[in-house]
């Protein structure tokens, strides 16, 4: 209960310090949109590059590492279910 009434006054101060310092609001989320719109930028690019599939290097079934031909083949190659 008394966690409830904590809430509510924090709920009404922020409110009031909203309506009252609004353009400080504005002023925090003019300064703070580019730093977001960086990292979200910085997480969607990780996100593409590892949705690609692009690989420098691969594993072959013995377990050495073996690189990408100079000719372009690096597309994915397909697993055969082992039945």
């Amino acid at each position: 209960m008394l966690s409830i009434v904590f809430g509510l006054i924090a709920i009404c101060l922020g409110f009031w310090g909203l309506i009252k310092y609004w353009w400080y609001m504005v002023d925090l989320l003019v300064a703070i949109l580019p730093l977001v719109l960086i990292f979200s930028g910085i997480v969607a690019l990780i996100a593409g590059i590892r949705n690609t599939g692009i690989k420098t290097s691969f594993k072959d079934k013995n377990g050495s590492k073996e690189s990408v031909d100079a000719s372009g083949d690096d597309a994915p190659q397909s697993r055969k279910k082992d039945e």
